[in-house]
C-alpha cells in the first residue's frame, strides 16, 4: 500500500488490511479524520492491530492510531519503542497519551494535530523527537525534555500557540532552556514559545544562530533584542510576529 494512499478520505470510518499485506507506506491514512480503526486480519505477518491501532508485527513501532477514534485518553503500550511518524496525527479528540519508558523514538509529525492535547510526558528513554513531532497541538501548555534527548527536529514546536514554557533536563548535554525558552547548546535559539506572556525578549549575549521560525506566532512580543553575537538568522524566524512594530539586526549577521 503506497504513501498516501488514502489521504484525505474523511468519509472513510473504517479498513481491514489482508494477510497478503507486507508493507505499508508512510502517511497512508493522512489526514481520514473519520476513520475509527485500523484492522489486520490475524494471519498477517508483517502488522497487527489492537482495538483498531496499527502496529508493526512484534508491536515495537505504534504505525497508526486512527484520527477519527473518539477515546479522550490513549496510554502507548509497554511493549513499543518507536512512536511512528505521523502515528497521532489529527487525532483531535485525545487529551491524554502516556508515553512508556519502553520509547526511544517519536517520529516526525508523530503528534502533530492533536489539538485537543493538554499535557504529555517525555520518559527519560526518549532520545530523539522528530520534525514537527508536535506542530498545532495548540491546547498544550507546557512539555519538559528529559535529559536523554540527543536530538530534536525542526519545527517541533511549531503551532503551539498556548505553549507558555518548553523545559530541559539539567543534565541534558545538548539542549538547554532558560525561562521557558529553548536552545542548543547555548548557542542557537530554537523554540521562543508561542503561548509565553511578555512583550519584550533580549537574546542572551554568546548567542550565534536564530533558528527557522524561532518566534513564530508569537503575537504577544512587541519587541526582540538581537546582540552582537549572533551571525546567523533563519528562515521564518519572526514568522506571524504580528505586534513586533520595529527590530534591530545587528552588524554581525551575515
Amino acid at each position: 500500500i503506497g504513501v498516501y494512499a488514502f489521504k484525505g478520505c474523511t468519509s472513510l470510518t473504517s479498513i481491514t488490511i489482508p494477510n497478503s499485506v507486507t508493507n505499508i507506506g508512510d502517511s497512508t491514512f493522512w489526514g481520514c479524520s473519520s476513520l475509527t480503526a485500523i484492522d489486520v486480519e490475524v494471519g498477517n505477518n508483517n502488522y497487527t492491530s489492537v482495538n483498531g491501532v496499527l502496529f508493526n508485527k512484534d508491536k515495537t513501532e505504534l504505525i497508526c492510531y486512527p484520527a477519527g477514534k473518539t477515546d479522550k485518553s490513549y496510554n502507548i503500550p509497554n511493549c513499543v519503542t518507536n512512536v511512528g511518524g505521523w502515528a497521532f496525527d489529527g487525532c483531535a479528540s485525545l487529551t491524554s497519551i502516556t508515553i512508556p519508558d519502553s520509547v526511544t523514538s517519536i517520529g516526525e509529525s508523530a503528534f502533530s494535530g492533536c489539538s485537543s492535547l493538554a499535557s504529555i510526558t517525555i520518559p527519560d528513554s526518549v532520545m530523539s523527537i522528530g520534525n514537527d513531532a508536535f506542530h498545532e497541538c495548540s491546547s498544550l501548555t507546557s512539555i519538559t525534555i528529559p535529559y536523554s534527548v540527543t536530538s530534536i527536529g525542526d519545527y517541533a514546536f511549531l503551532g503551539c500557540s498556548r505553549l507558555t514554557a518548553i523545559d530541559v533536563n539539567t543534565d541534558n548535554k545538548d539542549y538547554t532552556s532558560v525561562n521557558g525558552v529553548l536552545f542548543y547548546n547555548d548557542k542557537t535559539i530554537i523554540c521562543y514559545p508561542a503561548g509565553k506572556k511578555g512583550n519584550n525578549y533580549k537574546i542572551p549575549d554568546g548567542v550565534t544562530s536564530i533558528c527557522r521560525y524561532a518566534f513564530s506566532g508569537c503575537t504577544s512580543l512587541t519587541s526582540i533584542t538581537i546582540p552582537d553575537s549572533v551571525t546567523c538568522i533563519g528562515d521564518s524566524a519572526f514568522n506571524g510576529c504580528t505586534s513586533l512594530t520595529s527590530i534591530t539586526i545587528p552588524d554581525s549577521v551575515t
